[in-house]
């Protein structure tokens, strides 16, 4: 190659960046006029699908963030919201736009329907969720706002408000969940997103090349920084709550129970919470996780009574508080179990615990019935700190309210329970501990049996429970025992909750999952006050002893009816069970040092390893922690983008810069070819020696770039020489 052409190569370099930029402007809004369809602009690609993919118009890059950033908000959106998003994001096809011949008339009907889109749309959102606020129906506008904005989409700055919008529309996924399925969303939502950018600026390459390195130098970049703001960024509490409401027929606590609405009950896996003890944990068959106490039966379903009075950490503790601490031994006040329980969103308020959980959070109240109450839903993963006081007796004496409450069931149904009810506790004596030994007596000389696909009941439940089917899961054991012994004048209510779990596998954490939801029954007895007394283990021992998932185990698909639906069920359980559980270890550790890392976690480590003390060493060392990443990152990036010279032409470019100090006349112009150049200067210079070093320069450096040892590699050895000659001439010239 000749300076000629060197130079010709340079200056046509300019126009034609000028035309690709002018012609991937022109390719953008002809898509987005639903012109030049057919037109094929990767007809340069190869074959492969994902070359194809990175190779299509930013228009479509476009269309596919849509997708890509709506769809993970279904879970929690109106069906009509994301059937108008669909529908808006196929009317910018621009087959669809092609349509409408006439550009004019194009933009005034998707005007018109973007108007009348956004005005039903507000109307939608209002009969939807019935508030003007609320972070849901936020989250729901925003969303609105993306999709009424698709319908202008016709020049590129349109699409780059779409695109700014649709992070936004991401991030709004963190406010209503921060697992790690919802990071992987938004982690894929966002490299879709850059990606859209990318070809937005990149619109004329047919081939796609270089948009997949473009995107890898960003997140390079971007990771340190990433890591830098975490760790050091001030932690804030979170400034949200949302409660979504949802029902299915699944184990788990509800706010009422009501044995027989279902006909078959789903065996969930789903993780209910965690606990992590700081002392010995208690046996399996201890493990009762106290949450509502149903008092309240109208024949039918069992409900907490209203009567419940409250206290709060921060008051004067009542008498009835005062009273179960006065039964507990001194041992076992000065050493309580302590433990943390992490609590799974539940999107109610009432908490769990071991009987007898006690709580000293302020925003944690504890009923009369020892339910643990926060004083918002549980929308997010929840940490707090319970103590159990054991042995304790709770109400030793019991008032005339709570007596009341805890007799009353209707008298005008379930006679047949009734009358047995009446006739063995006359045959034992009217001794209450007689006379639950007379029922689990009579239950096991009986064929029932646990079943989670028990028949449907209907008015007499109780009656078609105890008496026709015989089969059903704790709530029916609890439900049923309770009332016949409410029937025979003995105060009993029902307490639903959890029991058991088992370990994670790492070992070190108990999870309690929605299958092992329980229910029980709690048995008021002179001297001895409320005792629990668990009717499952009357029929299924081995549920309370060694837990729900050995019980399932062990019975296999009977657990779940019979037939062919009981093995496809039992056969999904099995499948899911261990995919449920490696999910649930990965989230439990994202939770914990990841969305965990809260105040006091971040205080801990930077304390640790910085020794920071103050909010203003904490900003100091964010501060210097970012400029240094950013300089690194900048260093870096001049590096790769300085100007690599060739051997032979780095000892003309600084000859060339320490002529150009003195001369600035005489120093080669970016668009002027080394050779040329050096004709240049030995015309501008009188010396005969510097003219003859000058050609003796020249005639090196043909040799080096364009001569026969610019065929060799620069390492070998005659190479080296002639360059170290050059070199030398280029210092004597000098």
């Amino acid at each position: 190659m000749n300076d000629t052409q060197h130079l010709t190569k340079n200056s046509s370099k300019k126009p034609s960046i000028q035309a690709s930029m002018e012609a991937s402007t022109a390719s953008f809004e002809r898509l987005a006029l639903g012109q030049n369809v057919n037109a094929h602009t990767g007809m340069d690609a190869d074959n492969k699908w994902y070359r194809k993919l990175l190779a299509l118009p930013a228009y479509y890059w476009v269309l596919i963030t849509q997708i890509i950033v709506i769809l993970p908000h279904a879970a929690h959106l109106p069906l009509w919201l994301m059937g108008f998003a669909v529908v808006s994001i196929t009317a910018q096809l621009p087959r669809i736009k092609a349509k409408f011949k006439k550009g004019r008339h194009l933009k005034r009907v998707y005007q018109g329907m973007q108007m009348l889109g956004f005005l039903l749309g507000l109307a939608g959102l209002w009969l939807t969720y019935n508030t003007a606020f609320g972070l849901d129906m936020g989250v729901a506008f925003l969303v609105l706002c993306l999709v009424s904005k698709l319908w202008e989409l016709y020049k590129r700055r349109d699409a780059y408000v779409v695109l700014n919008l649709s992070l936004f529309v991401l991030a709004a996924l963190f406010l209503m969940d921060q697992g790690i399925v919802t990071t992987l969303e938004v982690m894929v939502g966002v490299v879709i997103v850059l990606l859209a950018f990318i070809a937005l600026n990149d619109d004329g390459n047919t081939r796609g090349d270089g948009r997949l390195r473009t995107l890898g130098m960003l997140g390079i970049g971007a990771l340190p920084l990433l890591v830098v703001l975490f760790l050091f960024f001030p932690r804030l509490p979170p400034l949200w709550s949302v409660q979504l409401s949802g029902q299915q027929a699944t184990t788990g606590v509800s706010d009422s129970m009501s044995p027989g609405d279902f006909a078959n009950l789903g065996q969930s896996t789903e993780l209910a919470f965690r606990v992590e003890f700081k002392d010995n944990r208690p046996p399996q068959q201890q493990l009762y996780w106290r949450g509502l106490v149903f008092s309240d039966f109208d024949g039918v379903t069992w409900r907490p009574s209203p009567q419940q009075r409250q206290w709060r950490p921060e008051l004067q503790t009542p008498v009835w508080i005062e009273n179960a601490f006065a039964t507990v031994p001194d041992e076992a006040k000065a050493t309580p179990n302590s433990y943390q329980i992490i609590l799974e969103p539940t999107q109610q308020n009432w908490l769990f615990g071991l009987d007898y959980p006690f709580a000293q959070q302020q925003d944690v109240s504890i009923t009369s019935d020892f339910t643990l109450l926060k004083d918002q839903p549980v929308t997010q993963q929840l940490r707090y700190d319970v103590l159990q006081f054991a042995p304790m007796y709770i109400d030793p004496i019991l008032n005339d309210e709570s007596r009341r409450l805890n007799l009353e069931f209707p008298k005008d149904g379930n006679p047949q329970a009734r009358a047995l009810a009446q006739q063995l506790f006359a045959q034992s004596g009217s001794d209450p501990v007689r006379y639950m030994v007379a029922i689990e007596r009579w239950i096991n000389q009986t064929d029932f049996r646990y079943t989670l696909s028990p028949p449907r009941l209907n008015t007499n439940r109780i009656d078609e429970f105890l008496f026709k089917t015989k089969a059903g899961f704790c709530e029916h054991y609890s439900s049923s025992f309770t009332f016949m012994l409410r029937a025979a004048g003995i105060p009993a209510r029902v307490v639903a909750g959890y029991q058991g779990g088992e370990l994670s596998r790492s070992g070190n954490v108990w999870e309690v999952r929605q299958m092992d939801a329980h229910a029980w029954t709690e048995v008021w007895l002179e001297g001895q006050g409320w005792v629990r007394v668990d009717p499952t283990a009357f029929v299924a021992p081995e549920r309370v002893e060694q837990g729900m998932d050995a019980l399932t185990q062990a019975q296999g698909a009977a657990m779940f009816g019979n037939g062919t639906s009981a093995q496809i069920s039992y056969q999904q359980y099995q499948m899911l069970q261990t995919l449920r559980r490696l999910s649930d270890q990965a989230s439990y550790y994202w939770q914990k040092d990841v969305v965990g890392y809260d105040q006091d976690k971040q205080a801990a480590s930077l304390l640790k390893w910085f020794n920071i003390r103050s909010i203003m060493q904490q900003i100091t060392w964010l501060a210097i922690s970012a400029i240094t990443v950013m300089a690194i990152l900048v260093f870096i990036i001049w590096q790769r983008r300085r100007k690599r010279w060739h051997p032979a032409d780095l000892p003309l470019a600084q000859l060339s810069k320490r002529i150009g100090k003195s001369d600035k006349s005489l120093a080669r112009t970016e668009n002027e070819g080394q050779l040329a150049w050096l004709e240049r200067l030995a015309e501008a210079i009188d010396s005969k020696v510097a003219q003859a070093k000058i050609v003796q320069i020249q005639q090196d450096y043909r040799q080096l770039r364009y001569g026969r040892l610019s065929t060799l590699e620069t390492r070998d050895s005659e190479y080296q020489k002639l360059l170290k000659q050059l070199k030398k001439n280029v210092r004597e010239l000098l």
